[in-house]
Formats: C-alpha cells, sequence, structure tokens
C-alpha cells in the first residue's frame, strides 16, 4: 500500500509541474511554440537572421537564402577576423555571407 501511495504523490506532482512548464515555455515563446538550435548550422543560421544587415544589401535576398540554405562549414571561415564568412548552397548555387560586428552582408 506504501508504494502505491508513494506513486500517486509522484505522478501528481509530475503533473502539477508539467502544467506549470507548459504554461512557462507557452509564455516565453509567446505561444509559437520552442525552437532548439543545438547544432551548428542551426545556430549560425538564427544568428545571422538575428543580426542587422548592413545598408546597400539587399535584405530579402539574404532572408530568402536564410531560409532554405545549409551551410558548408569545410569550405566556410569562421574564425575569419574581422568578419566571420559563411558558404551557404542553395539550389545548387553557393553564396557567401560575411558576419561583422556591425551586421551581415552578402558577399558576391
Amino acid at each position: 500500500m506504501a508504494f502505491l501511495k508513494r506513486l500517486f504523490w509522484y505522478l501528481i506532482g509530475l503533473g502539477i509541474g508539467s502544467i506549470f512548464l507548459w504554461f512557462i515555455v507557452d509564455k516565453k515563446t509567446d505561444g509559437k511554440g520552442v525552437e532548439f538550435c543545438y547544432l551548428p548550422n542551426c545556430r549560425v543560421i538564427k544568428d545571422l537572421r538575428t543580426a542587422e544587415v548592413i545598408k546597400g544589401q539587399d535584405s530579402l535576398k539574404i532572408a530568402k537564402l536564410l531560409e532554405n540554405a545549409s551551410i558548408d562549414f569545410k569550405r566556410s571561415e569562421p574564425r575569419k577576423e574581422p568578419c566571420k564568412e559563411f558558404l551557404f548552397e542553395s539550389a545548387g548555387i553557393e553564396h557567401r555571407i560575411a558576419r561583422c560586428p556591425e551586421g551581415v552582408r552578402l558577399i558576391e
């Protein structure tokens, strides 16, 4: 009987904790869901999306490129100073994007 009581209280606590977690995550993400970016490709793309585009650059082209492209890290230069350069491949076309301290720019 003691085991059933412990199981009951464990399930009650698990349920209450799950409800609190659901409300916290929902409020933090404004109801949009949660996006987990653990892989390098996802983290770099997320960083480039949130950075400001340097004036004189085609921001729509950069935004569209970041939606459906993948990064070739072997040919990218992520440690280059002062601007990190990433090689993106989208539909067989390669583009270089530089992430500078002042923003993002497309290298033709």
